[in-house]
């Protein structure tokens, strides 16, 4: 089974896209204020950051 972390990370960057896609969709140009698109790729690079440290921590012998 994979890490928390793994998880975590799996969920952050589903979280950045949603942002994302949420803030390319909107009708009108959204100000700076409402400029979400470095916020949402931000969390979606944490997300990457995390599945590669969930991936790498090493499984403990008794865990299956």
């Amino acid at each position: 089974m994979k890490s928390w972390l793994f998880w975590a990370g799996i969920s952050f960057i589903v979280g950045g896209v949603v942002s994302l896609a949420l803030n390319l969709g909107a009708t009108q140009t959204p100000s700076f204020s409402e400029d979400l698109s470095g916020y949402a790729i931000g969390w979606m690079l944490v997300g990457a950051i995390l599945i590669v440290i969930g991936s790498m921590k090493k499984k403990n012998p008794t865990e299956k």
